[in-house]
């Protein structure tokens, strides 16, 4: 996996201090499309969270030329990137959403992005790229994704860190832009509903959701 840096702007700080961060900075009005009581599903378990990698400033394919394991024939994370994951990995440690495992293609831009967010993957050959992207290609991802979705009833959430192409396959919405999150709850025998779309910042979001619920004044019935 390549190395790198991230941006000067969150050398020194703790994850908490960058989730911190983005829930002050606000980032503008994401576009989030959740269920509601999604963070309380979340906590729970039972989920998967398919997500994009992170932000690579392109999206230019690469799969033509790509080595498996050579990091420098690949798209790779920028620091926006870099500091994406470290922030998601952050947002699910600060909100407690459980992870009981973690699957990525094995492209290095997905490694590296659960890596930074969750310290560990397990490369997974379903989660990765074809040669060449086309109908028949979108089928095949759609149908890998959907069986590696486990049957309902298992601990924790499981996040699986892919592209795009997957979630679009199994007929579920774009995830859109680079790091942006699908929450599906599996159904069994590949099926699923989709309970959110989350960017990037959607986890902040999230946070923002929990903080003014914290902060609302007691209805007459609580105070009674």
């Amino acid at each position: 996996m390549r190395s790198g840096n991230l941006s000067p702007m969150w050398h020194g700080m703790t994850p908490r201090l960058i989730l911190l961060a983005l829930l002050l900075l606000g980032l503008g009005a994401p576009a989030v499309r959740a269920e509601p009581g999604l963070l309380a599903a979340l906590r729970e378990g039972g989920l998967v969270i398919f997500l994009r990698h992170a932000e690579t400033g392109s999206s230019a394919p690469d799969q033509m030329n790509a080595v498996l394991g050579d990091c420098a024939t690949q798209r790779n994370l920028d620091a926006t990137g870099r500091a994406q994951a470290v922030a998601i990995g952050a947002a699910f440690r600060e909100l407690g959403i459980p992870v009981s495992r973690v699957l990525a293609s094995p492209y290095c831009r997905t490694l590296e992005t659960a890596a930074l967010a969750f310290g560990r993957a397990e490369p997974e050959m379903g989660l990765s790229l074809p040669r060449h992207v086309d109908a028949a290609a979108h089928r095949a991802m759609g149908a890998a994704l959907r069986q590696l979705l486990p049957e309902p009833g298992f601990a924790g959430n499981w996040v699986l860190i892919g592209h795009s192409y997957h979630m679009m396959g199994a007929g579920g919405p774009a995830p859109q832009p680079q790091g942006a999150a699908v929450v599906l709850r599996p159904e069994g025998e590949g099926r699923f509903a989709v309970l959110a779309m989350l960017p990037p910042e959607g986890w902040a979001w999230l946070g923002r959701q929990r903080v003014a619920a914290a902060a609302a004044p007691p209805t007459t019935a609580e105070v009674r």
